[in-house]
Protein backbone atom coordinates (compact mmCIF):
# COMPACT_ATOMS: atom_id res chain seq x y z
CA UNK A 1 0.00 0.00 0.00
CA UNK A 2 1.16 3.51 -0.78
CA UNK A 3 -1.08 5.10 1.86
CA UNK A 4 -0.29 8.79 2.48
CA UNK A 5 2.42 8.70 -0.16
CA UNK A 6 -0.35 8.60 -2.75
CA UNK A 7 -1.88 11.78 -4.14
CA UNK A 8 -5.30 10.12 -3.79
CA UNK A 9 -7.11 9.90 -0.49
CA UNK A 10 -6.73 6.50 1.15
CA UNK A 11 -10.17 5.03 1.87
CA UNK A 12 -10.22 2.21 4.42
CA UNK A 13 -13.16 -0.08 5.16
CA UNK A 14 -13.44 -3.17 7.31
CA UNK A 15 -14.49 -6.45 5.75
CA UNK A 16 -16.40 -7.94 8.65
CA UNK A 17 -19.59 -9.30 10.12
CA UNK A 18 -21.18 -7.56 13.03
CA UNK A 19 -19.92 -8.54 16.49
CA UNK A 20 -16.39 -8.89 15.11
CA UNK A 21 -14.51 -6.08 16.79
CA UNK A 22 -15.48 -3.19 14.53
CA UNK A 23 -16.24 -0.89 17.49
CA UNK A 24 -12.88 -1.70 19.10
CA UNK A 25 -11.01 -1.00 15.86
CA UNK A 26 -12.91 2.27 15.31
CA UNK A 27 -11.90 3.44 18.78
CA UNK A 28 -8.30 2.44 18.08
CA UNK A 29 -8.24 4.55 14.91
CA UNK A 30 -9.94 7.50 16.59
CA UNK A 31 -7.43 7.56 19.47
CA UNK A 32 -4.22 6.62 17.74
CA UNK A 33 -4.24 7.45 14.01
CA UNK A 34 -3.38 10.95 12.88
CA UNK A 35 -4.69 12.88 9.87
CA UNK A 36 -7.57 10.42 9.58
CA UNK A 37 -11.32 10.85 9.49
CA UNK A 38 -12.52 7.87 11.53
CA UNK A 39 -16.07 6.62 11.96
CA UNK A 40 -17.76 3.41 13.03
CA UNK A 41 -21.36 3.35 11.82
CA UNK A 42 -22.05 6.94 10.72
CA UNK A 43 -25.51 7.44 12.16
CA UNK A 44 -26.85 10.98 11.98
CA UNK A 45 -23.88 12.29 10.01
CA UNK A 46 -25.36 14.42 7.21
CA UNK A 47 -24.33 13.24 3.79
CA UNK A 48 -22.79 9.95 4.95
CA UNK A 49 -25.35 7.13 4.64
CA UNK A 50 -24.95 4.37 7.24
CA UNK A 51 -26.25 1.75 4.72
CA UNK A 52 -28.32 -0.36 7.13
CA UNK A 53 -31.95 -1.14 6.37
CA UNK A 54 -33.22 -0.63 2.82
CA UNK A 55 -29.80 -0.40 1.11
CA UNK A 56 -29.17 -4.00 2.22
CA UNK A 57 -32.45 -5.11 0.65
CA UNK A 58 -31.78 -3.07 -2.50
CA UNK A 59 -28.37 -4.73 -2.84
CA UNK A 60 -29.87 -8.19 -2.42
CA UNK A 61 -32.56 -7.52 -5.01
CA UNK A 62 -30.20 -5.75 -7.41
CA UNK A 63 -32.24 -2.55 -7.22
CA UNK A 64 -29.40 -0.32 -8.37
CA UNK A 65 -31.71 2.53 -9.32
CA UNK A 66 -32.34 3.06 -5.60
CA UNK A 67 -28.98 1.84 -4.26
CA UNK A 68 -26.34 3.49 -6.44
CA UNK A 69 -27.32 7.12 -5.66
CA UNK A 70 -26.93 6.32 -1.93
CA UNK A 71 -23.48 4.81 -2.51
CA UNK A 72 -22.45 7.76 -4.68
CA UNK A 73 -23.53 10.12 -1.90
CA UNK A 74 -21.25 8.27 0.53
CA UNK A 75 -18.38 8.48 -1.94
CA UNK A 76 -18.89 12.24 -2.29
CA UNK A 77 -18.76 12.57 1.48
CA UNK A 78 -15.49 10.62 1.57
CA UNK A 79 -13.99 12.70 -1.24
CA UNK A 80 -14.91 15.94 0.54
CA UNK A 81 -13.27 14.94 3.83
CA UNK A 82 -10.17 17.07 4.30
CA UNK A 83 -8.15 14.35 6.03
CA UNK A 84 -5.90 12.29 3.68
CA UNK A 85 -7.23 9.04 5.20
CA UNK A 86 -10.86 7.99 5.63
CA UNK A 87 -11.61 4.99 7.86
CA UNK A 88 -15.00 3.35 8.42
CA UNK A 89 -15.53 0.15 10.44
CA UNK A 90 -19.08 -0.62 9.39
CA UNK A 91 -20.40 -4.15 8.85
CA UNK A 92 -23.02 -2.71 6.48
CA UNK A 93 -20.25 -2.31 3.88
CA UNK A 94 -20.34 -5.92 2.66
CA UNK A 95 -24.11 -6.06 3.07
CA UNK A 96 -24.84 -3.09 0.82
CA UNK A 97 -21.71 -1.89 -1.01
CA UNK A 98 -19.92 -5.05 -2.19
CA UNK A 99 -21.25 -5.14 -5.77
CA UNK A 100 -20.29 -1.55 -6.56
CA UNK A 101 -17.12 -1.02 -4.53
CA UNK A 102 -14.87 -1.80 -7.49
CA UNK A 103 -16.42 0.92 -9.63
CA UNK A 104 -16.96 3.60 -6.98
CA UNK A 105 -14.06 3.44 -4.53
CA UNK A 106 -10.78 5.21 -5.31
CA UNK A 107 -7.54 4.04 -3.69
CA UNK A 108 -9.23 1.68 -1.22
CA UNK A 109 -7.73 -0.46 1.51
CA UNK A 110 -9.39 -3.09 3.67
CA UNK A 111 -9.01 -4.62 7.11
CA UNK A 112 -10.45 -8.12 7.08
CA UNK A 113 -11.71 -9.05 10.55
CA UNK A 114 -12.54 -12.71 11.11
CA UNK A 115 -13.95 -13.98 14.40
CA UNK A 116 -15.09 -17.50 15.33
CA UNK A 117 -18.26 -17.99 13.24
CA UNK A 118 -20.26 -19.63 16.03
CA UNK A 119 -19.44 -16.83 18.44
CA UNK A 120 -20.40 -14.23 15.85
CA UNK A 121 -23.73 -15.97 15.19
CA UNK A 122 -24.50 -16.39 18.90
CA UNK A 123 -23.56 -12.78 19.67
CA UNK A 124 -25.69 -11.50 16.78
CA UNK A 125 -28.60 -13.58 18.07
CA UNK A 126 -28.24 -12.30 21.63
CA UNK A 127 -28.03 -8.70 20.41
CA UNK A 128 -31.24 -9.05 18.39
CA UNK A 129 -33.05 -10.74 21.27
CA UNK A 130 -32.04 -7.93 23.61
CA UNK A 131 -33.21 -5.26 21.15
CA UNK A 132 -36.61 -6.93 20.94
CA UNK A 133 -36.95 -7.46 24.70
CA UNK A 134 -36.20 -3.78 25.27
CA UNK A 135 -38.68 -2.79 22.54
CA UNK A 136 -36.10 -0.57 20.85
CA UNK A 137 -37.90 1.38 18.12
CA UNK A 138 -37.14 1.02 14.42
CA UNK A 139 -35.28 -2.28 14.74
CA UNK A 140 -37.32 -3.52 11.78
CA UNK A 141 -38.00 -1.84 8.47
CA UNK A 142 -40.43 -2.54 5.64
CA UNK A 143 -38.95 -3.28 2.24
CA UNK A 144 -40.31 -1.75 -0.95
CA UNK A 145 -42.16 -5.02 -1.55
CA UNK A 146 -43.73 -5.17 1.90
CA UNK A 147 -41.50 -7.62 3.82
CA UNK A 148 -40.33 -6.85 7.35
CA UNK A 149 -36.63 -7.26 8.04
CA UNK A 150 -34.27 -6.71 10.98
CA UNK A 151 -32.42 -3.49 10.17
CA UNK A 152 -28.85 -4.72 10.73
CA UNK A 153 -29.08 -8.16 9.10
CA UNK A 154 -29.25 -9.63 5.64
CA UNK A 155 -32.76 -10.35 4.40
CA UNK A 156 -32.64 -14.14 4.11
CA UNK A 157 -33.33 -13.80 0.38
CA UNK A 158 -29.65 -13.98 -0.51
CA UNK A 159 -28.50 -16.94 -2.62
CA UNK A 160 -26.88 -18.88 0.22
CA UNK A 161 -30.20 -19.17 2.06
CA UNK A 162 -31.87 -20.67 -1.01
CA UNK A 163 -29.74 -23.81 -0.62
CA UNK A 164 -31.59 -24.44 2.65
CA UNK A 165 -35.08 -23.87 1.27
CA UNK A 166 -37.47 -26.42 2.74
CA UNK A 167 -35.61 -26.50 6.07
CA UNK A 168 -36.62 -24.49 9.10
CA UNK A 169 -33.52 -22.62 10.21
CA UNK A 170 -33.08 -21.36 13.75
CA UNK A 171 -32.13 -17.71 14.12
CA UNK A 172 -28.68 -18.88 15.21
CA UNK A 173 -28.35 -20.78 11.92
CA UNK A 174 -29.54 -17.71 10.02
CA UNK A 175 -26.72 -15.67 11.54
CA UNK A 176 -24.23 -18.43 10.86
CA UNK A 177 -25.19 -18.43 7.17
CA UNK A 178 -24.98 -14.65 7.20
CA UNK A 179 -21.37 -14.91 8.46
CA UNK A 180 -20.54 -17.33 5.66
CA UNK A 181 -22.15 -15.06 3.05
CA UNK A 182 -20.23 -12.04 4.35
CA UNK A 183 -16.94 -13.96 4.14
CA UNK A 184 -17.80 -15.12 0.63
CA UNK A 185 -18.45 -11.52 -0.40
CA UNK A 186 -15.19 -10.39 1.18
CA UNK A 187 -13.11 -12.90 -0.75
CA UNK A 188 -14.99 -12.29 -4.01
CA UNK A 189 -14.54 -8.53 -3.68
CA UNK A 190 -10.81 -8.96 -3.21
CA UNK A 191 -10.42 -11.50 -6.00
CA UNK A 192 -12.57 -9.78 -8.63
CA UNK A 193 -10.81 -6.44 -8.19
CA UNK A 194 -7.31 -7.90 -7.68
CA UNK A 195 -7.04 -6.14 -4.34
CA UNK A 196 -5.00 -8.84 -2.60
CA UNK A 197 -2.23 -6.35 -1.82
CA UNK A 198 -4.73 -3.91 -0.29
CA UNK A 199 -6.00 -6.16 2.50
CA UNK A 200 -4.67 -6.61 6.02
CA UNK A 201 -6.06 -9.68 7.79
CA UNK A 202 -6.74 -9.86 11.53
CA UNK A 203 -7.74 -13.01 13.39
CA UNK A 204 -10.04 -11.26 15.87
CA UNK A 205 -9.88 -13.88 18.61
CA UNK A 206 -6.07 -13.93 18.68
CA UNK A 207 -4.80 -10.65 17.22
CA UNK A 208 -7.21 -7.74 17.53
CA UNK A 209 -5.91 -6.59 20.93
CA UNK A 210 -2.26 -7.25 20.07
CA UNK A 211 -0.50 -3.89 19.91
CA UNK A 212 2.25 -5.31 17.68
CA UNK A 213 -0.31 -6.51 15.13
CA UNK A 214 -2.10 -3.14 15.14
CA UNK A 215 1.21 -1.35 14.65
CA UNK A 216 1.97 -3.69 11.74
CA UNK A 217 -1.45 -2.89 10.28
CA UNK A 218 -0.80 0.85 10.32
CA UNK A 219 2.58 0.27 8.73
CA UNK A 220 0.95 -1.81 6.01
CA UNK A 221 -1.25 1.16 5.07
CA UNK A 222 1.51 3.71 5.69
CA UNK A 223 -0.65 5.95 7.87
CA UNK A 224 0.61 8.34 10.52
CA UNK A 225 0.03 7.45 14.15
CA UNK A 226 0.99 8.39 17.68
CA UNK A 227 4.31 6.96 18.90
CA UNK A 228 2.60 5.32 21.88
CA UNK A 229 -0.80 3.72 21.45
CA UNK A 230 -3.79 4.25 23.70
CA UNK A 231 -5.05 0.69 24.19
CA UNK A 232 -7.82 1.14 26.76
CA UNK A 233 -10.41 0.88 24.01
CA UNK A 234 -14.16 0.52 23.71
CA UNK A 235 -15.59 -2.97 23.70
CA UNK A 236 -19.15 -3.08 22.42
CA UNK A 237 -20.52 -5.64 24.87
CA UNK A 238 -24.16 -6.65 24.79
CA UNK A 239 -25.73 -5.31 28.01
CA UNK A 240 -26.91 -7.83 30.62
CA UNK A 241 -25.19 -10.68 28.76
CA UNK A 242 -21.98 -12.37 29.87
CA UNK A 243 -19.33 -13.97 27.66
CA UNK A 244 -20.56 -15.46 24.40
CA UNK A 245 -20.85 -19.21 24.99
CA UNK A 246 -21.91 -21.80 22.46
CA UNK A 247 -24.11 -24.57 23.82
CA UNK A 248 -24.16 -28.21 22.74
CA UNK A 249 -27.29 -27.40 20.72
CA UNK A 250 -25.48 -24.54 18.99
CA UNK A 251 -22.66 -26.92 18.07
CA UNK A 252 -25.12 -29.40 16.58
CA UNK A 253 -26.89 -26.71 14.59
CA UNK A 254 -23.58 -25.34 13.35
CA UNK A 255 -22.33 -28.75 12.26
CA UNK A 256 -25.55 -29.40 10.32
CA UNK A 257 -25.25 -26.08 8.45
CA UNK A 258 -21.59 -26.65 7.63
CA UNK A 259 -22.06 -30.22 6.47
CA UNK A 260 -24.80 -29.11 4.07
CA UNK A 261 -22.94 -26.16 2.59
CA UNK A 262 -22.64 -25.96 -1.21
CA UNK A 263 -19.21 -26.87 -2.52
CA UNK A 264 -18.16 -23.31 -3.40
CA UNK A 265 -18.56 -22.22 0.20
CA UNK A 266 -16.90 -25.35 1.58
CA UNK A 267 -13.82 -24.81 -0.61
CA UNK A 268 -13.67 -21.18 0.48
CA UNK A 269 -13.75 -21.94 4.20
CA UNK A 270 -11.15 -24.70 3.99
CA UNK A 271 -8.58 -22.29 2.54
CA UNK A 272 -6.78 -19.21 3.81
CA UNK A 273 -7.25 -17.12 5.84
CA UNK A 274 -9.71 -19.37 7.70
CA UNK A 275 -7.33 -22.32 7.91
CA UNK A 276 -4.89 -20.09 9.82
CA UNK A 277 -7.29 -18.85 12.49
CA UNK A 278 -6.14 -19.86 15.95
CA UNK A 279 -8.30 -21.65 18.49
CA UNK A 280 -10.78 -22.94 15.93
CA UNK A 281 -10.78 -24.53 12.51
CA UNK A 282 -13.58 -24.62 9.99
CA UNK A 283 -12.54 -28.15 9.07
CA UNK A 284 -13.89 -29.30 12.45
CA UNK A 285 -17.38 -28.66 11.13
CA UNK A 286 -16.78 -29.53 7.47
CA UNK A 287 -15.51 -33.05 8.06
CA UNK A 288 -18.81 -34.82 7.45
CA UNK A 289 -20.27 -35.84 4.11
CA UNK A 290 -22.59 -33.29 2.55
CA UNK A 291 -26.18 -34.54 2.44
Amino acid sequence: MTGLASSTKLTLFTLASGRSGTSYLADFFARNVQQCYSTHEPYLIPGNPVLFGKPIDWNTRGNDKALVPILERKCRFIANCKAPVYFESNHAFLKAFNRHAGALLKNPGFIHLVRHPGKVAKSELLREQLARRMHIPFVDYTSDTGERYFRWALTGKEEIFQYYAGHTLSRFQFYLLQWIEIEYRATQLIKQNEWQDRVFFIDVDAQLKDEAILRQMLGFFDVRHKPRFHMDLRRNKTPFVGPTIMTAQDELEMRWVMENLPDAYRVLLKGEPYSKCSGWAISNWLSGDRK
